[in-house]
């Protein structure tokens, strides 16, 4: 696998990163360079670290390298079989949280509110 070198001595936390940034740039490649849009810019997650950006753009230059064309050229076969090689990757790494990653659910969880119907009348 084109990430399993580049990752080897990332955490499992880092790794899911480069992971999720991967697949999402494999994915949507075309529109990223149509638009100039960046692949690390999310609505949903903080901007990652240098060490993930680093990393990620290491990977997807090997992908790219190794298909022989820039990512958005790739064919609907090419990104289905990509994104299962993340996928099983992913699916390898350890499924142990870290504390980084224990923390962010704890504090999500403390921010969430039920919604109005499930609150109690006290």
């Amino acid at each position: 696998m084109y990430f399993a070198h580049a990752l080897q001595s990332a955490s499992p936390e880092d790794a899911r990163s480069c992971l999720y940034y991967t697949a999402r740039y494999v994915k949507q490649a075309a529109n990223f360079h149509k638009y100039q849009k960046d692949v690390f810019e999310d609505k949903e997650r903080d901007a990652p670290s240098n060490k993930i950006r680093d990393l990620t753009l290491q990977i997807i230059k090997a992908i790219e390298l190794q298909e022989g064309m820039p990512a958005e050229q790739f064919s609907s076969e090419i990104i289905i079989r990509l994104l299962d090689e993340i996928t099983s990757f992913e699916a390898e790494l350890s499924p142990e949280l870290s504390e980084i990653e224990l923390a962010r659910g704890l504090s999500l969880a403390a921010d969430m509110t039920p919604p109005e119907s499930m609150r109690s009348d006290d």
